[in-house]
C-alpha cells in the first residue's frame, strides 16, 4: 500500500470532482497567516475575517453562499469551482491578500491547503486563488469571486446543442467533435432515461495544468511521469467539463457522461465503469481498455478483484492499476448490458455501490453469481480473456 499521502492523491485522481463531493464532508479546516499578511491594513484584516468565516463551513452551506459574490455571471452560475478539489480537511493558510489591480476594489487572496509531518515533510494539496470584492451592504464589507470569471473572461465560447465550449488561448472550435458531443448528450441521457442537461459548460484546454488553474487552482496534485501530460474532469453540482488533452478536444465523452449521469450512478467501479463503457478512458475505446486488463492480469497473477476494487495491492497504485479499474468497471457494465439491455443498465441507479463490500456484493448480483461467493474472481479472469480476443 501506498503511504497515507501518496495513497490519498491516488484516490482523488482516480475520482471525477462528483465522487469527490459525494465523500463524508471533512471538518473546517485550521486556518493561519502567512508573514506577509499584514492585518494592521483595515481592508486585509476584513477579507481575512471572511476567509476565514468561509473557510469554517468548507465552502459549502447557505451561510456561506451569502459570502459569495453574485454580480458576475460566473459566481452566479458556478460560485467557487475550485472547492470541490481543494478542501479535504488539509489546514489552510492565508498567504497573501494582494491588491488585483490599481485602486481598492479587489483584492486577490492566495489560499495554501498543506499539512506538515513531524518530521518537517510538508504535503500540499493545493493553492487556491480566490477574489475579495468590496460590497459595502454584505456583513464583513466584502464578498468572495472565483477565478474563472476573470481568467476565462477572453476565451471564446461557442455553443453546440446543450454544450457551451469556452476555448483556451491557442485552442481553435472542432465542429465535428463538438457535434458528436452534443449528439452523446442527448443519447446517453435518453439510454439512461435521464434529463437532458439544460446547459453544460465545456472548457477546451490544452491540459490539466491548464484546466485547474482557469478554475482557480494554481497547484493541485498531478500524475507525474510520462504519459501523464492530458487529461479531462467533470464537476457535475456545476455541469461543468474540464477537458485538458487535444487529441480529443470537445469529444472528451467520459467526463460528458459523468455530468449527464451525475451522482446517481457512483463509485469507481460502476460511475467510473459507466463513464468507460461510453466514452473510453484518457482516449482509449473499452476494447483497449480490456485487452490492458488481460495484459494486467498475466503480469500480475496474484492480484484478484477483490485486491484491485479495495486497493490492497503489493505493489502500490500506478496507472497500470487506475486503467485496471477503470478497465474492470466499463467490463462489468458491458456484461450487465450483455445481460439484460437499457434496463439492466438503470438498475445499477442507486447507492447500493457505496463502499468495497456493497460495490462486490452488488457485481455478483449484476451479473447473476450471487448464489457463487467465490465465482466473481474467475469471472473477472475469464471475462477479460475473451474480451482482449474480439
Amino acid at each position: 500500500m501506498l503511504g497515507g499521502m501518496r495513497h490519498l492523491v491516488c484516490a482523488l485522481l482516480l475520482l471525477s470532482a462528483s465522487s469527490l463531493a459525494a465523500q463524508p464532508r471533512v471538518a473546517p479546516p485550521a486556518v493561519g497567516l502567512g508573514f506577509g499578511v499584514d492585518t494592521a491594513d483595515a481592508d486585509v484584516a476584513a477579507v481575512v475575517r471572511l476567509v476565514r468565516v468561509y473557510l469554517a463551513s468548507a465552502g459549502d452551506s447557505a451561510a456561506a453562499r451569502r459570502l459569495w459574490s453574485t454580480r458576475d455571471p460566473a459566481d452566479r452560475r458556478w460560485g467557487d469551482l475550485a472547492r470541490f478539489y481543494a478542501y479535504q480537511g488539509f489546514p489552510a493558510t492565508i498567504a497573501g491578500v494582494i491588491a488585483a489591480a490599481p485602486g481598492d476594489s479587489v483584492y486577490l487572496v492566495k489560499l495554501l491547503h498543506a499539512r506538515a509531518d513531524d518530521d518537517g515533510t510538508v504535503d500540499p494539496m493545493a493553492l487556491q486563488r480566490l477574489y475579495a470584492v468590496r460590497e459595502p451592504d454584505a456583513p464583513h464589507g466584502w464578498r468572495l469571486s472565483n477565478a474563472v470569471g476573470r481568467l476565462t473572461r477572453g476565451w471564446p465560447t461557442r455553443t453546440v446543442g446543450r454544450i457551451a465550449f469556452h476555448y483556451a488561448p491557442g485552442r481553435t472550435h472542432d465542429a465535428e467533435r463538438a457535434t458528436r458531443a452534443a449528439r452523446f448528450v442527448d443519447s446517453t441521457a435518453a439510454l439512461f432515461d435521464v434529463p437532458v442537461p439544460e446547459r453544460i459548460d465545456y472548457f477546451v484546454t490544452g491540459s490539466p495544468d491548464e484546466y485547474f488553474r482557469a478554475i482557480g487552482l494554481d497547484f493541485f496534485p498531478l500524475p507525474s511521469g510520462r504519459g501523464q501530460a492530458s487529461g479531462g474532469n467533470a464537476i457535475v453540482q456545476a455541469g461543468v467539463v474540464l477537458a485538458g488533452d487535444p487529441a480529443q478536444g470537445e469529444a472528451y465523452l467520459h467526463e460528458i457522461a459523468h455530468v449527464i449521469l451525475g451522482r446517481r450512478y457512483g463509485g469507481a467501479v460502476v460511475g467510473e465503469g459507466i463513464a468507460a463503457w461510453l466514452g473510453g478512458s484518457r482516449g482509449r475505446a473499452p476494447r483497449e481498455l480490456w485487452r490492458l486488463l488481460a495484459d494486467y492480469q498475466r503480469a500480475h497473477p496474484d492480484v484478484t478483484l477483490d485486491m484491485l476494487v479495495r486497493g490492497e495491492l503489493p505493489d502500490g497504485w500506478g496507472a497500470a492499476e487506475s486503467d485496471a479499474m477503470y478497465a474492470t468497471g466499463s467490463l462489468f457494465v458491458e456484461h450487465v448490458h450483455r445481460r439484460g439491455g437499457a434496463a439492466a443498465l438503470r438498475a445499477l441507479d442507486g447507492a447500493q455501490f457505496a463502499g468495497d463490500d456493497a460495490a462486490l456484493a452488488a457485481m455478483r448480483t449484476h451479473l447473476g453469481l450471487a448464489a457463487e461467493p467465490d465465482a466473481l474472481d474467475a469471472w473477472w479472469r475469464r471475462a477479460a480473456a475473451e474480451a482482449a480476443r474480439e
